[in-house]
């Protein structure tokens, strides 16, 4: 059975285990401890990742036949040893060495004192560096995504606030606009057979008016109906509208007048665009007193 490696030399081997730089007895034991260390384990998937993303970042270079060559041979040779020292009998010597088994080996037995070449351990350092980066950059990102996540987030609940404050302003003008002590109605009656039904909601503290139909026609093909404001020596336009396929309408306006000037409210049918006077035939009219 073989040895684990225990785990604060595992720890140093991790970087070397992704780039295949253990002999063979080292890297069975750095495996038989990682199968029971989850922290190992999760490392060493870290550093098997970054060393492939590394290895697939280089340009593709072609190899020469020698040094391929010599390249087989170290592996045959690795696999050779790997395969003696698997067969190798239990029995040590008197140094506590198994008869046969390589010098290499023997030195793994004593980690505390073992020494590991410059070279893996440089690339082992460049590979955690590339991992500690990778991991940095993943977790700047994450916060950078909630970051632009929770703007957006204030930003529609700003958006949702002012559309309320709108919605509420909008609601109370017309409160204002149709209720109080200075707001007069002024009831319209219709001029033709069809029956259409209007108030004139006039606050007159504020100069405002409100109209409000129901049941009204649609105009003729290139008309519209036009607000009058009446008074004993002007009619004055109050502005345009047309009603809803249901027949409703509403439409509002300032104007100053004063209290005791108004006579009548009427509206008419005029060409698309309005008239300064009226020119066509009356649709309603509301007379004050009435």
């Amino acid at each position: 059975m073989t040895r684990a490696t225990p785990h604060p030399v595992a720890r140093e081997e991790l970087g070397a285990a992704a780039l295949d730089a253990l002999d063979p007895a080292e890297h069975a034991a750095l495996l038989a401890h990682v199968a029971e260390c989850a922290e190992c384990r999760a490392k060493l998937a870290a550093y098997d990742e970054a060393a492939t993303l590394l290895a697939l970042s280089l340009p593709a270079r072609p190899v020469d036949v020698a040094r391929a060559a010599q390249l087989r041979a170290r592996l045959l040779a690795r696999a050779r040893a790997a395969g003696a020292a698997a067969s190798t009998p239990a029995a040590t010597d008197a140094a506590g060495t198994r008869p046969g088994r390589p010098a290499a080996l023997a030195v793994a037995a004593a980690r505390p004192a073992r020494r590991r070449p410059l070279g893996w351990l440089a690339a082992a350092a460049v590979l955690a560096f590339v991992v500690s980066a990778a991991l940095l950059a993943r977790a700047t990102r994450e916060r950078d995504v909630a970051r632009v996540a929770l703007r957006a987030g204030e930003a529609r609940s700003a958006a949702r606030a002012d559309s309320l404050a709108a919605a509420l302003a909008t609601s109370r003008a017309m409160v204002e606009a149709l209720s109080g002590r200075s707001v007069r109605v002024v009831e319209l009656a219709a001029a033709g057979a069809r029956e259409p039904v209007a108030r004139m909601f006039w606050h007159r503290a504020a100069n405002r008016w409100t109209m409000i139909g129901h049941n009204m026609p649609r105009p003729k093909p290139g008309k519209t109906y036009q607000l009058w404001l009446v008074t004993g020596s002007a009619k004055i336009s109050a502005g345009t509208f047309e009603p809803t396929q249901a027949g409703d309408a509403m439409m509002q306006a300032e104007y100053a007048l004063p209290p005791d000037a108004l006579q009548a409210v009427a509206v008419t049918e005029e060409p698309a665009g309005g008239m300064p006077q009226p020119t066509g035939p009356t649709v309603m009219l509301g007379k004050i007193g009435e």
